[in-house]
């Protein structure tokens, strides 16, 4: 029987054992009936498996089952399912990784571009990328076209919309696309120096598919998508259309998965594999020291999935994009930490600095490139 593993952080509590735990998740997300019930071939070859238990703590195990790759057949929905579906609702169960290279052939493509690809693009080898958001909320078209401009003149790579500018009336996509492209291309005609600009197609159903084609119509140079916002799914159906624009991943909407340590996704897990094998090249997460609450070890795990290429991570390594509390007094410190292999995501560091963003954004610039 053809089958996958995938490995579990267990939590154990009050009159929970292990045993039982492990027994539950392996009829919970397969044939969701007792196993009085259940028997011969759906038994033998449906039921999960466990293959390794490992106790971490007094109430902490670290377990791997086994799957039928018939239970998900070539479907990433049903895939999604298994790994997380009822047992979601359940406490003390987190997702440590998958065997990707178990999987069905295709069912995963991985990013288009990651690293490799990007760099090869922007003719950038030997350094982190700069990125920064057009916000706040509320500017409109003009206003968001002039913030590209600057930021582009002062030596930006990566200029991308915020994950909440959508098709709002003050701000509606095709002018926000035109104003930002024409912006960006004006900055590359004055400077010599040519930013992309990531335009965000987040959006209901078919919408998500229009708009990054639209996108592309209009000549952005990247997308910006929340996945848990549009879907999983649309991550994927967004690398398949083979448009050859790179997408750049937000954690908006994801936090309830990732905050906690006994249940969930591990960070590393969610932003640096699933993503990468939904086909995102770009992976944002938050920083440790920000606004949010991620550990270094946690920032370091996520760099090091997103970028690890082996034979259990088989996608092409993508770039991890730490973001939410970058500051121009702290980003050397953050260069050191991560590596060249890494875009770094920088805000409101930016529009305050006295000097006004151009300013900010060139000496951002140059420290990335010293």
């Amino acid at each position: 029987m053809k089958s996958f593993q995938v490995s579990y952080h267990l939590t154990l509590f009050e009159e929970e054992t292990i045993d039982s735990k492990i027994e539950q998740i392996c009829l919970e997300q397969s044939v969701e009936l007792p196993r009085t019930v259940i028997a011969g071939d759906i038994a033998e070859n449906v039921v999960g498996e466990p293959v390794e238990k490992n106790q971490l703590s007094e109430d902490v195990y670290e377990v791997t089952i086994r799957w039928a790759l018939m239970n998900i057949g070539h479907d990433i929905t049903a895939f999604l399912n298994l790994l997380y579906g009822n047992i979601s609702l359940k406490p003390g169960i987190r997702i440590d990784w998958v065997e990707w290279q178990q999987l069905p052939e295709n069912l995963f493509k991985g990013p288009s571009l990651g690293i490799k690809g990007l760099r090869e693009q922007y003719d950038i080898y030997d350094r982190p990328l700069s990125s920064t958001a057009l916000k706040p909320l509320g500017s409109n078209p003009d206003k968001l076209g002039y913030l590209c401009y600057h930021f582009a003149k002062g030596g930006i790579d990566i200029i991308k919309d915020d994950h909440n500018l959508m098709n709002q009336k003050y701000a509606p996509f095709r002018k926000r696309v035109e104003s930002c492209v024409a912006a960006v291309h004006k900055a590359a005609d004055e400077s010599g120096h040519r930013a992309r600009y990531f335009t965000n197609v987040t959006a209901d159903g078919p919408e998500l598919l229009k708009r990054y084609r639209q996108a592309a119509e209009l000549g952005a140079d990247g997308v910006l998508v929340c996945p848990h916002i549009c879907g999983l799914p649309g991550l994927h159906e967004l690398r398949e259309a083979e448009l050859s624009l790179p997408i750049m991943a937000h954690p908006s909407f994801s936090g309830t998965m990732v905050n906690k340590n006994n249940e969930g996704f591990a960070p590393a897990f969610l932003y640096g594999q699933l993503w990468r094998a939904l086909g995102a090249d770009v992976a944002i997460y938050p920083n440790v020291g920000g606004r949010f609450s991620f550990s270094l070890s946690q920032c370091e795990a996520i760099n090091e999935a997103a970028r690890t290429r082996t034979e259990e991570w088989p996608y092409q390594a993508v770039f991890p994009a730490p973001a939410g509390g970058l500051k121009l007094t702290n980003i050397e410190k953050w260069k050191n930490a991560y590596g060249p292999d890494t875009v770094f995501l920088m805000g409101g560091s930016l529009y305050e600095y006295p000097d006004g963003i151009e300013q900010a954004a060139y000496k951002f610039s140059e420290i990335l490139e010293r």
